[in-house]
């Protein structure tokens, strides 16, 4: 009895394994130019797979003499996800002849496409984001945050809106506008920051005026002026250069990224 107990546990294993490994099946070519994986500029091109969005890639595996299975990966914010679709032999053949009639797909034509496909690059473009700037998210819920991007970590973006720090993981977003860069304008700096020194002169000097304190402490005043209107000039360049620069909108699910691609 210990001997056929001993045995029962490595057939039972063996028994739910071997099945499980005939499901896998063999990769194979979806044509000659494709190759074993399909990426997604080819999946624009050749309309494999129009109807998933945010797709990523595919790979076509033999299950037995008349299955196909296709296990297609796309993206979710930013993880991978998997589904599956299974074709007849005469149907994946049909797909095969349907794909080697069109003209082979060239590096242009991946470049074109290419632009279209951010959804491949959420978690570089997130990063790539510059602090420090006002940007506008819209929550999964249809409602707006704006504030300042304080910075992207852990896949949650922290912005300091009017009355307190937010937390938005990515999961919760839809879209989010921005400025993928910020222009600079190194000849307007000096014009800001001396028209702000000299405001804040001016200003100065119009309560020295008013309160008539002594010599010294007037021109303690002036020069305390001045030095404020400096700081408040350079946030002034800073702010005008953000919004003078060109906004840039990045959807985060595929509703989204077709109505901006409209």
């Amino acid at each position: 009895m210990n001997h056929w107990k001993n045995l029962f546990k490595p057939l039972l294993i063996l028994g739910l394994i071997f099945p499980l490994i005939g499901q896998q099946g063999e990769v194979v070519p979806l044509t000659k130019h494709v190759g074993y994986t399909l990426d997604a500029e080819e999946n624009q091109y050749y309309e494999v797979f129009p109807d998933i969005s945010n797709f990523e890639s595919a790979q076509f595996f033999e299950i037995n003499n008349n299955r196909i299975e296709t296990r297609i990966s796309f993206v979710e914010y930013t993880r991978i996800k998997v589904s599956r679709r299974a074709y007849t032999q005469k149907e994946f053949i049909d797909l095969q002849i349907r794909l080697n009639q069109m003209p082979e797909i060239t590096e242009e034509i991946r470049e074109s496409f290419r632009k279209n496909l951010t959804y491949l690059r959420t978690k570089e473009i997130l990063e790539n984001i510059q602090t420090g700037q006002y940007v506008s998210v819209k929550h999964l819920n249809g409602k707006w945050v704006r504030g300042t991007l304080l910075s992207y970590q852990k896949e949650r973006l922290l912005l300091q809106t009017p009355f307190a720090i937010k937390q938005i993981p990515i999961s919760k977003m839809e879209r989010i506008n921005y400025r993928e860069k910020i222009i600079q304008r190194p000849e307007l700096k000096m014009h800001f920051y001396g028209l702000a020194a000299v405001l804040g002169f001016g200003l100065m000097e119009s309560w020295n005026r008013k309160t008539q304190p002594a010599w010294g402490q007037q021109w303690h005043n002036r020069f305390l002026g001045a030095i404020f209107g400096l700081i408040a000039g350079a946030e002034v360049y800073d702010t005008s250069m953000i919004l003078l620069s060109k906004k840039t909108q990045f959807g985060l699910t595929p509703a989204e990224l077709d109505k901006i691609n409209r």
